[in-house]
């Protein structure tokens, strides 16, 4: 089956902080208004997840692999210079991950490289019909120049999306678990409220 929290064995605690350090950082950033600092921030976050992540499938997850897949994670952790794509796409051919996490790493491996490679090498025609090539930025490139803050608290989110989804525990996921107890403590306090209207109305008609 495939592996759904690699970053944890699915009970008790495990140290996962070095993430959350990372995406605290880009939520720092991202809330000064540093906004390519914050995507840059998010970006290597997600190449440190990406890095020790066999490591993790190795610790909390090896023996529920098949043997075909142990050796792919052996494989990873054998392999030098191996960039967070390569990974991720030599994980995603064994289906070691789950299918929603798999989507969600290829996802955001696909908008880091609108930052960190923003160059490509672009083919002209020149007035006598001769190619030639010229480094050009992509259109959808992520500069200094012309980052928005629409951008850093996409990637921002979606770096936390991929933690909580990994078993990592993101600043976001604290968010959402306080909203959640002020909600219900907001609907308690309602309901609480109507009781008691209830109450009063019964011992009028009394």
């Amino acid at each position: 089956m495939p592996i759904s929290r690699p970053l944890s064995p699915g009970g008790g605690w495990v140290e996962v902080s070095l993430y959350r350090a990372y995406a605290d950082v880009a939520n720092e950033n991202l809330v000064a208004g540093r906004y390519f600092e914050a995507i840059v921030v998010s970006c290597v976050g997600y190449d440190v997840l990406m890095n020790t992540l066999p490591d993790r499938i190795r610790l909390h997850h090896y023996g529920k692999l098949k043997p075909e897949q142990q050796k792919v994670i052996r494989d990873i952790e054998a392999g030098k210079k191996l960039t967070a794509g390569k990974i991720l796409e030599k994980m995603e051919k064994a289906n070691i991950l789950q299918r929603r996490l798999d989507r969600a790493l290829l996802k955001f491996n696909e908008e880091r490289n609108r930052v960190i490679h923003p160059i490509a090498v672009q083919k002209k025609v020149d007035s006598n019909g001769y190619d030639y090539y010229v480094p050009s930025l992509k259109p959808d490139a992520i500069t200094p120049q012309n980052v928005k803050k629409e951008d850093a608290e996409r990637y921002y989110r979606y770096f936390c999306h991929i933690i909580d989804l990994s078993g990592g525990d993101s600043p976001r996921k604290d968010e959402r678990v306080s909203r959640s107890f002020s909600l219900s403590e907001d609907l308690r306090q309602i309901m609480e409220k109507r009781r008691l209207v209830k109450s009063h109305k019964k011992n009028d008609r009394v």
